[in-house]
């Protein structure tokens, strides 16, 4: 069962099945559900209107109703229904004004949350960010939010209702291990690796210098120029990125630590898997803690053993379907990549000599197989 209310405040239980939530790091929640119009739905389902809003008893999440689709199953008639965590009103808003030059991160988020319900609170110190003379604005509030700020000063977020939490990163360490086949199972993996880059050229601020004289009235230019190399190039070679220019780099130090944290130099890997009931149902909460954002191991018996991080959770809480839980990005260390590339190597080079030192009787392995080398003509 959920919750409903529609833009006139009318709240109604609307009874549902197959409720899922998808939480991703950095992104609005969605919820996808399926009801039907059976009679103790009948004031409820009748609100199933563009824009309203439902709620999750179990977390107290809202979430407005973005799509509604609808088919007939004999005399009754289903619906299925995607909401968007109420973060999306920021979307209702288009920022007509302009904010430029260096900005605190408080004073770009107070810039887009002007005249809405949102709240946030800043968990941290982030350094100021310079929008430089054309700066931001003239554009939605959630584009300028989820692509802009964030891209701007690097920070990780998490919503509830119309507070908006920022941290520089969210989640805690250590905070579990999943076993294969024992906390989760159906273990799978993608890797995606056209993205990775390892050698990037850039430009940051350009200054104009008054060089004029008294016959000669004239300017000059300097812009903060440099280029980076990533250890990674080591294995996968020199991998051109895209050029990168922020006129906020006022040296060349910081344009290099700008450009190093825009640059994918490894490949992009993820886990998924599904966790067993016991791990939702624990009642101390002690085994595993899948927050989003936090830290742990992930073992199987297939020697993977590695650190890495929750990044997204597929939940399903009035069902007995088990949750799933995304894990990634799984960066794997150079050093450790190249040692095991120099030991596969050298146990390869190793078995070749081996074999190449031992006589096998080529003859007689040729005429038991029928051999004939090129050129050879059979009598």
């Amino acid at each position: 069962m959920l919750f409903i209310s529609d833009l006139s405040g009318n709240e109604e239980p609307l009874l549902v099945s197959d409720v899922h939530i998808t939480e991703q790091l950095n992104t609005v929640e969605q919820l996808d559900f399926s009801t039907i119009n059976i009679p103790d739905n009948k004031s409820a389902f009748a609100m199933l209107q563009p824009r309203s809003i439902v709620t999750i008893p179990e977390t107290g999440e809202q979430y407005r109703i973005t799509e509604n689709d609808g088919s007939a199953i004999g005399n009754y008639y289903q619906r299925n229904i995607t909401g968007l965590q109420v973060l999306q009103d920021l979307d209702d808003k288009v920022i007509s004004d302009t904010l430029t030059g260096s900005q605190s991160l408080q004073k770009a988020m107070e810039f887009i949350t002007k005249g809405t319900k949102f709240t946030f609170t800043i968990h941290g110190q982030f350094e100021n960010y310079d929008f430089g003379e054309d700066g931001i604005g003239n554009d939605h509030a959630l584009g300028l939010f989820t692509d802009t700020l964030l891209t701007a000063y690097k920070f990780e977020f998490i919503a509830h209702g119309y507070q908006i939490d920022l941290y520089k990163e969210m989640g805690k360490h250590d905070s579990f291990v999943y076993l294969s086949g024992d906390d989760v199972y159906s273990l799978s993996d993608t890797g995606e690796y056209t993205q990775i880059r390892t050698h990037i050229v850039g430009t940051g601020k350009t200054t104009e210098t008054d060089t004029s004289s008294e016959d000669d009235s004239s300017t000059t230019s300097t812009t903060v120029k440099a280029e980076y190399t990533s250890p990674n190039a080591k294995i996968y070679g020199i991998i051109d990125a895209d050029p990168f220019s922020d006129e906020s780099a006022e040296n060349e130090e910081q344009l290099i630590k700008k450009m190093k944290e825009s640059l994918t130099d490894y490949p992009q890997i993820q886990y998924t898997a599904s966790v067993n009931k016991f791990e939702r149902n624990n009642p101390d909460k002690v085994l595993n803690d899948s927050t989003i954002g936090n830290w742990g191991y992930l073992r199987d018996r297939n020697g993977l053993d590695v650190e890495t991080r929750i990044i997204q959770r597929d939940v399903y809480p009035q069902s007995n379907q088990e949750d799933t839980l995304t894990f990634g990005n799984f960066i794997l260390d150079p050093n450790k990549m190249l040692v095991t590339l120099k030991s596969n190597r050298d146990t390869d080079m190793k078995a070749i000599k081996e074999l190449q030192s031992k006589d096998f009787g080529g003859s007689e392995i040729d005429k038991q197989f029928d051999v004939t080398k090129v050129g050879e003509v059979d009598d």
